[in-house]
């Protein structure tokens, strides 16, 4: 205990005897004396924890003018004042002396001299005083913001500490001054007295809860990044990162890191420590990153998911506010805790709040996560009720929640992992059941393709055979005479079947996919009225009036003649079919524009017998025949309708029907107006032929004629002028030709452009046409490019030195367009074979041909692409730039290669082949999807999967 015992009477009477003793008296004017003496600070016991508070004297040195031999005088001893009477007054950056006597009564024993004085961490400057034995005043630095190395007892780095010699029975004077420069904190004058022994028993204690606490949290949080690395849960990373800011938060406000750290770090700014307080906001920014991750809260509960993002993204600015303000405001954590209790607080309160709508889920791992919040919105709160209320700040609040919230997400994040491996684990189960009924799926697919191909086969083979005696018919028609009725009955009715044939085999076409347009360019309403001028005797005939009308005078678009044609002949030849005698059929023509985009609307209106409501979802079936409203059975195919609608489709169009029994049908169509074909419409024939009419048959229905786009690239190396000519005229509008004067120039044009094919003549300036072809087969950039030489020379010798250089064909000077033509395709259609072979290794490497003694140096060339991938395989960013670097190729230059070899571009063949190299990784059964992805160079598992399934199914 303490006890106060007054002085001024013994100090009065000594006073007295001296004057006595020397003769003196006292002066007439009054010395200043303090009002009452301070009082004095005894201790009594050795285990106490003194609080001086209440026995310091204070004196304020407003100018900093005042040294310890000024204060020692009488007169400013007696402005000292109780510091409970200025305490009110006592401001930030101002100097303040304070003075405290003490008198230790214990037992004199060597064991009560040492004790430790704690001056208030308020002080960011201090200076001390004691009487030494010698009877001087010794002077010590201390203060908040003085280095740790220039203290002379520092037991720990943080702390305003004094070691202090109290002799038994004898009074001990303290001096001391200094000033609290920092905005907001006024220098305190609360101090405390312990014996040495139980102020390093405390410490130690501290210590030992604090490493505790520490290797606890340390522990899981190197636990938490392993689990992460192995599994990339961003739960086990988020989790971690606030563990990490906790550990490192309650070692800052234990003093331990600056413990650990002040002889490296901050060793002259010790004030810098408190930067360490941003720990807070980044430990509560991974806390809600955790929960939202843990929880997948974008699934489970949207709202506050969006809302917890926005907290995270509020941290940041608050933390740089926090910054700006501990620095311009020197480290006063007054103003600081402002904004961190802010946050602490808006935090603690969102999370409590956000614990009733996460139990509602009834989500199981929401149970954790509720109680995790509890516990430590429990333990937030009373850490920042110590700090706002005037109690002594601890954290032992924080630490203990944080323990039993660590032992409950510990839990929760182990049941998490449990039922992503059990997910797993199904999800295994069900992959495989998917790939086994994928594989049902993909043996039905197959034979029910093997059925359709049948069926189109069928249907092209015996539609061919029809067609051969039909020809014959036909053609034997034109001879028969004297009896034009059976000659023009025979022609009319073969033409029918004709159509009919064709209309079969276009259906198998479309059936197969091998059904293509050819679209020219012209003026769609000039060729829409022709095709209908044909119809208009045999309306004449049956007496129904034809009419066609286009409110636009010309519409120019892009249209496949002999797909308008079908259409056109199907739709008017059914509307005259229905339509009894004395009736009228309008054929409609117009521009419109529905939704931005420009369409021709094509209506045929007749009066006819109408379709019963019930057959309109039939009508466009193929071979559908449905009953006539008189109940009489229909006539025709059933497939006329039927191709009509696929044709449209196929022109990208809509077609829609409309119908009234007794009154007529009406069948829209809408064509998109386009303007991209090169070729130009032919006019119309001046003589159209009626449908009684024969049909010119072809006898190549797959005409070379295609869009410019498409056409193949051919270079033709000639120096004859003439020839060159000619050749032009044979070949335009088949292919897209290139030319050179002479055998070095086409060379060097054959590299740059990788041409398609190359015709070359032999005899020829600079280089002759056996040194092209030899040339052009040995360099690896132009060696899958057939060529045929042309030449007057027509020995056998001739040609074969030419075949021995390479060449792919021989004509002779003066040659055959027609064998030129079939020479040309029959060549291409070779190497598109070729492309199939190169293509359909399925193992994603490059063999060579069966049966052959060496590979050829195309089959090189792949090989060596398919070997620069594999050694990039696991790099995404590996593209055509780099593989065009690697086979020294220009990207055209490698883009035409790959695509006269195999149909490829090369980001298609890049990809196809890290999509084989996958699918044998897949069969080996070592690695997961995600792996593999990986493994050949995809960086989005995702994709990889899609693209896969794309490839394989």
């Amino acid at each position: 205990m303490i006890t106060t015992i007054p002085v001024s009477a013994y100090r009065s009477g000594l006073i007295l005897l001296l004057l006595f003793l020397t003769g003196c008296r006292p002066a007439e004017t009054t010395v200043a004396t303090p009002a009452s003496e301070p009082p004095l600070a005894v201790v009594t016991s050795p285990r106490n924890n003194y609080t001086l508070r209440t026995f310091v004297q204070v004196l304020a040195d407003t100018n900093r003018a005042y040294r310890l031999t000024e204060v020692l005088r009488p007169e400013l001893q007696a402005e000292f004042r109780p510091y409970a009477e200025v305490a009110p007054t006592i401001r930030p950056y101002r100097d303040y002396w304070g003075k405290i006597q003490l008198v230790n009564r214990l037992p004199a024993t060597e064991r009560y001299l040492e004790w430790v004085l704690t001056f208030s961490s308020t002080w960011t400057d201090l200076e001390v005083f004691t009487l030494g034995a010698d009877g001087s005043w010794r002077s010590e630095p201390n203060g908040t913001f003085t280095p740790v190395a220039d203290k002379p007892f520092a037991p720990a780095a943080r702390g305003n500490l004094m070691k202090l010699i109290l002799p038994p029975g004898e009074i001990a004077t303290v001096y001391f001054r200094g000033s609290g420069n920092r905005a907001a904190i006024a220098p305190s004058f609360h101090l405390y007295l312990q014996p040495l022994d139980l102020f390093y028993d405390k410490q130690q204690t501290e210590r030992v809860a604090n490493a505790l606490f520490t290797g606890i949290l340390l522990m899981m949080f190197f636990y938490n990044v392993i689990v992460y690395f192995f599994g990339r849960d961003r739960s086990f990373l988020f989790y971690s990162g606030y563990l990490l800011m906790v550990v490192i938060y309650a070692s800052y406000a234990a003093g331990d890191l600056a413990d650990w750290l002040h002889p490296v770090l901050f060793t002259e700014q010790p004030a810098y420590y408190s930067f360490f307080k941003v720990t807070l906001f980044l430990g509560l920014m991974s806390y809600l990153a955790f929960i939202r991750s843990f929880l997948d809260l974008e699934q489970l509960l949207p709202t506050w998911d969006r809302f917890f993002k926005g907290l995270v993204y509020l941290g940041f600015p608050l933390l740089l506010v926090y910054l700006a303000v501990a620095y311009f405001s020197n480290f006063s954590y007054v103003l600081e805790d402002r904004l961190s209790s802010f946050y602490i607080g808006l935090v603690v309160i969102s999370c409590s709040v956000f614990i009733y709508p996460l139990y509602k889920t009834r989500d199981t791992k929401g149970y954790f996560v509720v109680a995790g919040l509890a516990i430590i919105s429990l333990g937030c709160l009373l850490t920042l009720a110590s700090r706002v209320l005037p109690t002594p700040f601890s954290i032992f609040y924080l630490k203990a929640a944080a323990v039993v919230e660590i032992l409950i997400f510990s839990l929760g994040l182990a049941y998490r992992q449990r039922r992503q491996v059990q997910a797993q684990q199904a999800a295994d189960f069900a992959l495989k059941q998917s790939q086994l009924l994928q594989e049902e799926r993909q043996r039905e697919a197959a034979r029910l393709k093997e059925l359709n191909d049948f069926k189109s086969r069928f249907y092209t083979n015996i539609t061919h055979e029809f067609r051969t005696p039909l020809t014959v018919i036909l053609g034997m028609s034109e001879q028969i005479e004297n009896n034009e009725r059976a000659k023009a009955l025979i022609q009319r009715n073969g033409a029918n079947l004709l159509r009919l044939i064709n209309q079969l085999l276009d259906l198998s076409k479309l059936e197969s996919g091998s059904l293509a347009l050819n679209p020219v360019h012209g003026d769609i309403i000039l060729y829409l009225q022709y095709l209908t001028e044909s119809f208009y005797s045999t309306a004449e005939q049956q007496r129904i009036r034809l009419v066609f009308h286009s409110e636009a005078e010309a519409v120019p678009m892009d249209y496949d003649e002999d797909k308008i044609r079908q259409i056109v002949y199907n739709l008017l030849s059914n509307a005259l079919r229905f339509t009894p005698a004395g009736g009228k059929i309008v054929f409609h023509a117009d521009a419109v524009e529905r939704d931005g985009t420009p369409w021709l609307k094509l209506k045929v209106k007749d009066t006819g017998t109408g379709i019963p409501p019930e057959n309109f979802e039939r009508i466009f079936d193929r071979f559908y025949q449905g009953e006539q409203p008189d109940g009489s059975p229909n006539t025709g195919t059933g497939i006329g309708l039927a191709l009509t609608k696929e044709l449209v489709e196929l022109m990208k169009g809509r077609i829609s029907v409309s119908s009234e029994v007794g009154v007529g049908t009406e069948l829209l169509i809408l064509l998109p107006i386009e303007a991209r074909a090169t070729v130009p419409a032919a006019a119309p024939p001046v003589a159209a032929d009626s449908p009684e009419s024969v049909p010119a048959i072809d006898p190549d229905p797959a005409a070379d004629s295609a869009p410019a786009a498409e056409l193949p690239e051919l270079l033709l190396i000639e120096d004859n002028r003439d020839i060159v000519t000619y050749v032009e005229s044979v070949l335009a509008g088949r292919y897209t030709i290139h030319k050179a004067r002479d055998g070095a120039a086409g060379i060097e044009k054959a590299r740059e452009l990788i041409p398609d094919i190359v015709i070359s003549d032999i005899m020829m300036p600079k280089k002759d046409g056996y040194e092209v072809c030899a040339t052009l087969k040995q360099d690896e950039r132009t060696s899958h490019i057939p060529i045929i030489l042309l030449t007057a020379k027509s020995t056998q010798d001739d040609k074969v030195l030419g075949l021995r250089y390479g060449a792919d064909a021989y004509l002779t000077k003066p040659f055959d367009k027609t064998e030129l033509i079939v020479r040309l395709k029959k060549l291409i259609e070779t190497r598109r074979r070729l492309q199939q072979r190169y293509t359909g290794g399925g193992d994603g490497a490059i063999a060579p041909g069966a049966g052959a003694a060496a590979p050829s140096i195309d089959e090189l060339f792949l090989q060596k692409l398919g070997q620069r991938i594999q050694a990039q395989l696991g790099d995404a960013d590996f593209g055509v730039n780099q593989l065009a670097e690697a086979a020294q190729l220009s990207q055209m230059q490698l883009y035409r290669k790959l695509k006269a070899l195999t149909d490829q571009t090369p980001s298609q063949f890049i990809r196809s082949y890290r999509l084989q190299q996958g699918l044998a990784l897949l069969k080996e059964g070592r690695l997961t999807v995600s792996e593999i992805a990986y493994e050949v160079g995809f960086a989005d598992p995702s994709y990889f999967s899609r693209t896969f399934q794309r490839e394989f199914t």
